[in-house]
């Protein structure tokens, strides 16, 4: 980008549509050096991540947990999800995407806190009177 600087300013144009196109391309450039020089450390090398068969992009991620959402969160949905409800089922979807999901599992601790008698009733209906997470 340098060397572009550079010959922008050494040539010296003899018809004006060229000097108003090297204008704009010193300027451009030198917008270009300016952001590499200022975001340097924090830019991706997408070509190397594509070359390792490295993700680039989240945009299918994106996508498919926004169809999911948007279909479930429709206030025309007969059963809609809470937004405590679809929090908690993208903590699991990460974890399992992550491939950390048995690790938090293992770390699980029960509330200490007193169950309601819906969640008693419910878990005695289960016969998990006591639930214990089963180690995997």
């Amino acid at each position: 980008m340098q060397g572009i600087l550079t010959l922008c300013r050494v040539i010296v144009p003899e018809t004006p549509g060229v000097a108003d196109s090297l204008a704009q391309l010193d300027y451009r450039a030198r917008e270009l050096v300016a952001y590499v020089d200022a975001n340097g450390g924090a830019t991706i090398n997408y070509g190397a991540r594509h070359r390792q068969n490295k993700p680039i992009s989240t945009a299918p991620a994106e996508s498919a947990v926004n169809q999911v959402l948007n279909q479930r969160m429709c206030k025309r949905q007969q059963m809609r999800w809470s937004p405590n409800g679809v929090h908690l089922l993208a903590q699991v979807r990460c974890a399992v995407i992550n491939g950390d999901l048995i690790e938090r599992l293992a770390r699980y601790e029960p509330p200490t806190e007193p169950r309601s008698r819906e969640v008693v009733e419910f878990l005695e209906q289960l016969g998990l009177s006591e639930f214990e997470p089963q180690g995997f």
